[in-house]
């Protein structure tokens, strides 16, 4: 009997190990440039076929968490605002919603689209209020008009081709106030061998930007290590010749939002079931948040957007 019950034991343990590894949940982080110029509008397509091979079952971005006005921050305040104002005056049948939120998109009309984006906005949720929105003007057709930015060129544009309903925002500005006019200032005061550095990689990035567009490697680009790189360091003013306590205060909030990203994604994660998931975020933030998420979820499987080729193989 003792036998029996100790075979039974390692069977459900072998069996228990064997689903958790097959069950490992992954995030695929992609970097993106936000606002492209004119002449590499269409930059982000090529982006969203790669991505279309992994399959992702769940989409997260650069948005602020649903109701938290903290997270929406100073960047988000003219939707902080409508949103105190809608909050207690739109009321909706929860019913009717959850029944358009199951629908496929191709189902809805511009008029259910309008009900779920107000719907968005009385619950704070900014991600879903403008991608509804998005889909009210544009629906869900295959045509397609770039717009070089990546919200509809690169989020919505995976949302509706992949028929997903809710896009998960992860930013967070809680603590983030008074970041901008710090880094100003500690760039100003910096030495001038230290401005220097700072204009070069500017001057770099822009003109790498605009080369990478125009011959259709825009995602290789921007999701190369030495471009992650680079843009963190802008970002944080991470060059020799900037010190200080506003260069201090600016590296201290740039971190802490990172920080506090990594774990609203592994928050989102958690409640949910998904095992292919992908992050779209600005190139400044994809290095420090994969360093973030694979120092609080080690469990968790991090692919770089650079490196998804081989993991598709």
């Amino acid at each position: 009997m003792f036998k029996i019950s100790k075979l039974l034991i390692i069977l459900f343990v072998f069996k228990f190990v064997s689903v958790t590894a097959q069950e490992q949940q992954e995030i695929l982080i992609v970097g993106d440039m936000h606002q492209l110029p004119g002449i590499v509008k269409r930059a982000y397509k090529p982006m969203v076929k790669k991505i279309l091979k992994y399959n992702p079952q769940l989409i997260m971005a650069e948005y602020s968490k649903t109701g938290d006005t903290a997270a929406m921050g100073e960047w988000n305040s003219r939707f902080k605002d409508a949103y105190l104002k809608a909050k207690d005056s739109l009321k909706f049948d929860k019913n009717e919603i959850r029944k358009l939120i199951a629908l496929p998109n191709r189902d809805l009309d511009s008029l259910s689209f309008r009900k779920l984006q107000s719907y968005f906005l009385s619950i704070g949720d900014q991600g879903n209020h403008r991608m509804y929105g998005y889909f009210s003007k544009h629906g869900v057709t295959n045509k397609f008009k770039p717009y070089g930015n990546q919200n509809p060129d690169l989020t919505f544009r995976l949302m509706r081709q992949l028929d997903l309903k809710k896009v998960y925002g992860v930013d967070s500005h809680a603590g983030y106030q008074g970041y901008w006019p710090a880094w100003q200032r500690a760039l100003k005061s910096g030495t001038k061998e230290g401005q220097k550095a700072f204009k070069k990689a500017m001057r770099k990035d822009s003109w790498g930007n605009i080369f990478a567009g125009l011959t259709g490697s825009l995602g290789r680009y921007v999701n190369k290590p030495s471009t992650l790189d680079s843009y963190l360091r802008i970002n944080s003013l991470r060059y020799e010749g900037f010190s200080g306590e506003d260069y201090k205060t600016q590296i201290k909030k740039w971190d802490d939002r990172n920080t506090n990203m990594a774990k609203n994604i592994i928050e989102v994660l958690k409640s949910n079931t998904v095992k292919r998931s992908v992050l779209i975020v600005g190139a400044g933030h994809a290095k420090a948040v994969s360093e973030e998420l694979q120092r609080l979820a080690p469990e968790l499987k991090v692919i770089m957007y650079n490196n998804l080729k081989q993991h598709l193989k």
